[in-house]
């Protein structure tokens, strides 16, 4: 793998996953009934909760 994709996989990799996570959680909330809304409440709040955690815990300095 080149360097250049290696970067943009480094960089995108949790931001793609959190869009797809959300993206499954507001069609199964659109179409689905049952472990739909189960599956739609918790695809939704997983990003919130990862949001939240990166907002509130401090990041440790890398020295630069």
């Amino acid at each position: 793998m080149s360097a250049a994709a290696n970067s943009f996989w480094r960089l995108w990799r949790w931001p793609l996953v959190l869009g797809l996570l959300s993206t499954s959680g507001l069609l199964s909330a659109l179409v689905s009934d049952g472990w739909g809304d189960w599956w739609a409440w918790l695809s939704l709040g997983l990003p919130v909760a990862v949001m939240a955690w990166c907002a509130w815990v401090p990041r440790q300095s890398s020295g630069r």
